[in-house]
């Protein structure tokens, strides 16, 4: 009974630690059409927000300087993502498209998902439960 009563609160102290576990994600984005302009990556935890492309949970806005570009978010919880990335090539903050309403700039999404219209969460979602990469081609 005593043995018990220890492995109680080891337990939950294990799974207590379990869900503080922060995790890393590497992202290597590839194929940028000009080495030049923003890039905007958005990381989201769910569907709503993804699809209304509000509240996500990381962002990151970079420089462009070359047709590659690596960056990482850190401190993600285990659980479910969807990233949206959009390469503002003339920095006017939108996605420009031509008379057909077909994108002139880069974008992509996790998955690679997108190749002929948005990807939905679905299409785009991964699972983070340790530190990972992932690679993104911009279409």
């Amino acid at each position: 009974m005593k043995l018990f009563t220890l492995l109680i609160p080891a337990a939950l102290l294990f799974g207590s630690c379990q869900a503080l576990a922060a995790y890393q994600l590497d992202l290597n984005i590839h194929q940028l059409k000009n080495p030049q302009g923003t890039l905007h990556v958005a990381l989201y935890n769910n569907e709503a927000n993804y699809e209304a492309g509000q509240q996500p949970v990381a962002v990151h806005k970079v420089a462009v300087s070359s047709n590659k570009v690596q960056l990482q978010f850190d401190g993600l919880a285990a659980g479910t993502y969807a990233i949206k990335i959009m390469h503002d090539e003339n920095n006017n903050g939108e996605l420009d498209k031509n008379m057909f309403g077909i994108p002139t700039e880069g974008y992509g999404f996790s998955n690679n998902g997108g190749q002929f219209g948005p990807a939905s969460f679905s299409e785009a979602a991964f699972t983070v439960s340790a530190n990972q990469q992932l690679a993104i081609q911009l279409h």
